[in-house]
């Protein structure tokens, strides 16, 4: 409120010079202003008594305009010291608590290291997601997966959040020689792969207590399946507790294989055959991440899972095949619902950073997968995986191991029948050989690429920041069955690829293949019969010839 002038009397009241917290030196001037005022009020008051009197005395009739004014003048003083008073009132309880406006600003920390670390990796999305940079942000209750954590998304959950939704998905065409896992392949197809809309919540703000969940509409949504619904506890960045359907730790790609993250359209051999990516199951397990000297992190997680399926959905033998490997071994309905023993399966990572930007893993996997009658038959998988970024460079890779033992299984396949074309008897003796379980398989990738920012996407005005242009190139090798030297089901594949992205949330992406196996492959009459499990020998029709895929994939 402006100043005011009154003409009878130099008075001047100033809201603007009442500051906001009061010291208690300030609200005993304010009393003293506030008797003084009273005193001037009841001046002001005899002396428009006065001059009301003379003026019904003396002066002619009618409104005295010097009097209506005076009168109008006084009103206002009197409002203005009743909010005075009230203002002191409400200030006065809590004057020698609250510091001066200059005491609260130099009271206020600064942020700590850690802390102004996590913001700036949360403003540029690095593309390399490390177990062991999870943010340490107080303000963050789940990072996005492309900074460490578990939300699938673009922006991280706030522990001031109730609910948020975010996602990803990528839309993919693939010439006959291509499929993922036991999907697709033969023809050339437009693909709507993978959907995923995740939806995150904060359940206690002080305990830090999120829930994070993923509804994947696969395939068209032929496949509609929950891929993660868990509650997670986090004590303190070195614990967290988790329960539900979680997403084992078995490598690194298993956990953060979200399409905008994958620098290629199809995902790893070793993440299609030895672990069925994106595999999750059952249980509830602890994490955490300890920060060391020097820098240094070492993070570490284990959980205890309901663990693989010797049948898939249909009931068929074919998880743990030399056809198809564990690509089928973890059907979501299956191991969500109920076990098909009392063991359960064990798996666990151990993570070591010594820099910033380069991250080395060993994780490992056991379990029983048969059901609880049948004879007992067991897989044991191991991981080493290995990541790095400097700048725009990037650099990634794993190597997988897997060991399977039990009633009937060998530890060296024989040696595969021989194939005839013209005799139909020996295809189906070769489809039945490798619809047998294989006493283990291994295999590796190693990927690179590196970001230009400048180029087409100089003009900021036009592309949002972050926009780049990423040649990649991928080799990797897997065998189905490691025992075998010369089987065509052991292949090797090179992808050269190149993705433009206009914005980090858009990714384009353009991949050619170069598919090696390491046998003849069948020449079999007519193609294969559709892929029956046990009866064909191939996967699909046109398995090892090169390739041509492309995708779409986007975050939000």
């Amino acid at each position: 409120m402006p100043a005011r002038n009154c003409k009878t009397g130099s008075v001047f009241i100033a809201e603007g010079s009442v500051a906001p917290k009061l010291t208690s030196g300030a609200a005993n001037r304010w009393r003293k202003v506030f008797q003084l005022s009273l005193l001037l009020l009841w001046w002001l008051a005899f002396s428009s008594g006065r001059l009301l009197a003379q003026s019904s005395d003396g002066a002619p009739q009618g409104p005295s305009t010097e009097v209506q004014e005076l009168r109008k003048e006084v009103n206002e003083l009197r409002e203005d010291l009743k909010r005075l008073h009230a203002m002191l009132d409400a200030k006065a309880p809590t004057e020698t608590a609250v510091p001066a406006p200059a005491a609260v600003q130099a009271a206020t920390p600064a942020p700590s290291a850690a802390e102004e670390q996590s913001r700036q990796a949360a403003a540029a999305d690095t593309g390399l997601p490390l177990y062991t940079g999870r943010s340490n942000d107080p303000q963050v209750a789940m990072a996005t997966k492309a900074h460490g954590g578990d939300r699938s998304g673009a922006g991280n959950l706030l522990r001031t959040d109730r609910v948020t939704i975010g996602g990803y998905g990528d839309f993919q065409f693939r010439t006959p020689a291509l499929n993922e896992r036991a999907d697709g392949g033969g023809t050339s197809t437009f693909q709507s792969t993978r959907f995923v809309l995740g939806v995150a919540a904060v359940l206690s703000q002080k305990q830090n207590i999120t829930f994070n969940s993923e509804i994947e509409y696969e395939l068209g949504t032929s496949e509609i399946d929950v891929e993660q619904a868990f509650v997670s506890w986090r004590v303190r960045p070195e614990f967290d507790f988790r329960a539900g359907i979680l997403v084992p730790p078995i490598g690194r790609f298993n956990t953060y294989h979200d399409s905008n993250l994958n620098i290629a359209t199809l995902r790893p051999l070793i993440n299609q055959f030895i672990v069925p990516t994106a595999y999750r199951d059952a249980g509830l397990g602890v994490r955490g991440v300890i920060g060391l000297p020097r820098g240094m992190k070492l993070s570490y997680e284990g959980d205890v899972v309901n663990g693989f399926q010797a049948r898939n959905a249909d009931g068929e033998p074919t998880p743990f095949s030399r056809l198809l490997g564990q690509s089928s071994a973890a059907e979501p309905g299956l191991i969500a619902l109920q076990a098909a023993r009392n063991s359960k399966a064990v798996a666990g990572r151990i993570g070591f950073s010594p820099m910033l930007g380069l991250e080395f893993g060993l994780s490992t996997y056991a379990g029983t997968f048969t059901s609880q009658d049948d004879p007992r038959k067991s897989a044991t998988i191991v991981f080493l995986d290995a990541a790095y970024q400097h700048g725009p460079f990037v650099l990634n890779g794993e190597y997988g191991r897997s060991n399977i033992v039990g009633a009937g299984i060998s530890r060296h396949s024989p040696t595969p029948p021989l194939f005839d074309p013209s005799d139909p008897l020996s295809a189906a003796a070769l489809g039945a050989y490798v619809a047998q379980t294989t006493p283990g398989q291994d295999g590796f990738y190693i990927e690179s690429g590196y970001k230009f920012f400048n180029g087409i996407f100089r003009n900021r005005e036009k592309f949002d920041e972050g926009a780049y242009l990423m040649p990649v190139v991928r080799f990797e090798t897997i065998r189905r069955d490691r025992t075998l030297s010369n089987f065509f089901l052991n292949q090797g594949r090179a992808t050269l690829g190149f993705n433009m992205a206009p914005s980090p949330s858009v990714i384009f992406k353009l991949n050619y293949v170069i598919n090696h196996t390491f046998g003849k492959v069948p020449n079999l009459p007519g193609g294969i019969n559709g892929g029956e499990f046990g009866v064909d020998p191939l996967p699909f029709r046109d398995y090892g010839k090169n390739g041509f895929t492309g995708s779409l994939a986007y975050v939000f």
